[in-house]
C-alpha cells in the first residue's frame, strides 16, 4: 500500500513539476496574472474606492484585495486544469491512461501544477493591492496564505467538473473565462452582494467562488474589523459548503473525465 500511494505521488508530482516546465518555457501565459490585477484592482478598485469606499463602513481597498486575491487563484487553476482537454487532443492524456497509475492522480498532478502558478498571480495581487493603498497586518497576510491552498483546490475542482464534458480545447478556453468572469463580478469579488434580493441574490449565492471569497474575507477581518458588513456567513459554513462541492466536483469531473478519455 505504501508503495502504490508513493507511486502515485510521484506520478501527480511529475505532472505537476511539467506544468511548471510548461510555464518557466512560456513566460507569455503568466501575462494574465500581471494584467488581470492591474486591471480590475489598480484602475477599477482604485476608482471604486475613491468614490464610493468611504461610505461602506470598512476599508475598501482591503476589501477589493481578498476578494481578487481569490479571483486571481480561481482564474489560474481553472486555466491551468483546463489545459487537460489540449492534453487529451494531443494523446497526451492516454499515454498516462494506459499506465498503471491510478486516474485521480491525473487531475491531482494538474491541480498541483496549476497551484505553483496560481502563486504568481497572488502575489502579484497582493503588491498592486498594497500600492493602490490597502493594508493588511502579518496575521491577516498568513491566514490568507494558510486558507488559500482550500481556494485553490475548490477552483481546481470546479474546473474538473468543467472540463469532464468539453472535448475541444478551445471550447474549454471560453467556457472557463466565462465561468471565471461571470463569478468575478457576481460572487463579491468586486462588488459587495451583501443585500443582493431577487435573481441576482439567487445567482450570487450558487456560485462556488461566492463562498471562497466570503470564507477568506471572514478569516481575513477576525484579526481587524469590518467583518459583520463585509461577509454572508461564518467561516464554518463556508467551510462546510466549500467541501461539500469540492467533493461532489471532484468526483462528478473526475468520473466524467475518465469517462471520455476511455470512450475515446
Amino acid at each position: 500500500m505504501t508503495h502504490k500511494l508513493q507511486r502515485e505521488a510521484n506520478v501527480a508530482l511529475t505532472l505537476a513539476m511539467r506544468d511548471l516546465t510548461l510555464i518557466i518555457k512560456s513566460p507569455a501565459k503568466l501575462i494574465p496574472a500581471v494584467v488581470f490585477p492591474v486591471m480590475l484592482l489598480g484602475m477599477f478598485g482604485g476608482q471604486l474606492s475613491q468614490n464610493m469606499g468611504r461610505n461602506m463602513g470598512y476599508d475598501f481597498n482591503a476589501f477589493m484585495l481578498v476578494g481578487m486575491l481569490v479571483q486571481g487563484l480561481f482564474m489560474m487553476m481553472t486555466n491551468g486544469v483546463a489545459s487537460l482537454v489540449e492534453d487529451r487532443q494531443t494523446n497526451f492524456n492516454q499515454e498516462l491512461l494506459v499506465s498503471p497509475a491510478a486516474r485521480t492522480s491525473l487531475i491531482l498532478g494538474k491541480i498541483a501544477g496549476a497551484l505553483f502558478t496560481s502563486y504568481i498571480q497572488f502575489f502579484t495581487t497582493l503588491a498592486i493591492g498594497l500600492f493602490i493603498g490597502a493594508r493588511l497586518s502579518a496575521a491577516q497576510l498568513l491566514t490568507l496564505l494558510a486558507f488559500s491552498p482550500l481556494v485553490c483546490l475548490a477552483a481546481g475542482a470546479l474546473a474538473v467538473l468543467t472540463i469532464g464534458f468539453i472535448r475541444k480545447s478551445s471550447t474549454a478556453s471560453i467556457v472557463t473565462m466565462t465561468l471565471t468572469m461571470t463569478q468575478t463580478f457576481l460572487s463579491g469579488a468586486l462588488i459587495p452582494v451583501n443585500h443582493s434580493t431577487g435573481v441576482m441574490a439567487v445567482v450570487s449565492r450558487l456560485l462556488p467562488m461566492t463562498y471562497c471569497v466570503d470564507l477568506m474575507r471572514g478569516v481575513f477581518y477576525q484579526h481587524g474589523t469590518g467583518s459583520g458588513a463585509a461577509t454572508l456567513h461564518s467561516p464554518t459554513v463556508n467551510l462546510i459548503i466549500i467541501a461539500a462541492f469540492t467533493v461532489a466536483f471532484l468526483a462528478a469531473g473526475t468520473a466524467a473525465f475518465v469517462r471520455a478519455e476511455t470512450n475515446r
